[in-house]
């Protein structure tokens, strides 16, 4: 007959305490985005218009919690930060 003799110790390496994403939301047209995201990494980023069309720009990483995104004309929409 088995018997349990104590509780399974779990472990994790999940290094993440919080949401690991960013979103930024431009409202005012511009076709430079200067967007702090806080997550400590450089990051994979995709920019959609407010018709959620993705657009297309140079991304320049000033620091791991900056960038810089550069379009060829203005507009507003959102960079979503992962």
């Amino acid at each position: 007959m088995a018997r349990f003799i104590q509780t399974p110790k779990t472990a994790t390496t999940n290094i993440f305490t919080g949401d690991a994403n960013h979103i930024h939301d431009q409202g005012s047209a511009s076709a430079t985005w200067v967007v702090t995201h806080n997550l400590n990494k450089k990051c994979s980023v995709t920019v959609v218009d407010t018709a959620d069309t993705v657009i297309i720009g140079d991304i320049t990483y000033n620091s791991v919690n900056q960038v810089t995104l550069k379009f060829s004309g203005s507009f507003s929409g959102k960079a979503y930060f992962n």
